[in-house]
């Protein structure tokens, strides 16, 4: 079995079907352990109001979404834990505190964060980060 820590972009994808969203259902529907921080909710959350706000779902749309979340076996891990190698990553790589949070958790873990997020995954993979990265199309 593999064990991925899943950032909140990918696991939207689950449920709406947008680019990559076959690669994503692939992660999902496999083996894997699916690993993720306390602050993960939140931030699906985050981007399924601004597909509202976008006019890209509606209000029930979203929240039959996250609803169906609650059905993902998922690992929460909490966040304090982690957020001092957290905020060390963030600073040193210019990035936001959840990629911070969620590469901390792959490093702890010793597992591979699988991302969407072109520019970070581009930016790392220079880095000794780039161990932990998995780029959406490669994970199984």
């Amino acid at each position: 079995m593999n064990r991925f820590v899943v950032e909140a972009p990918v696991a939207v994808k689950w449920f709406v079907p947008e680019p990559m969203y076959a690669n994503a259902v692939r992660l999902f529907e496999g083996p894997n352990e699916l690993l993720v921080t306390d602050v993960f909710f939140s931030e699906f959350a985050d981007i399924l109001r601004r597909k509202i706000s976008l006019g890209e779902m509606t209000r029930e749309e979203a929240l039959k979404v996250y609803s169906a979340l609650s059905a993902v076996p998922l690992t929460v891990n909490p966040t304090e834990p982690l957020m001092e190698t957290a905020l060390e990553i963030a600073v040193s790589m210019g990035r936001p505190i959840k990629v911070g949070l969620n590469l901390s958790l792959a490093v702890q873990q010793d597992c591979r964060l699988v991302t969407v997020n072109k520019s970070l995954y581009d930016g790392l993979m220079a880095t000794p980060f780039s161990r932990y990265l998995k780029w959406i199309e490669h994970a199984k």
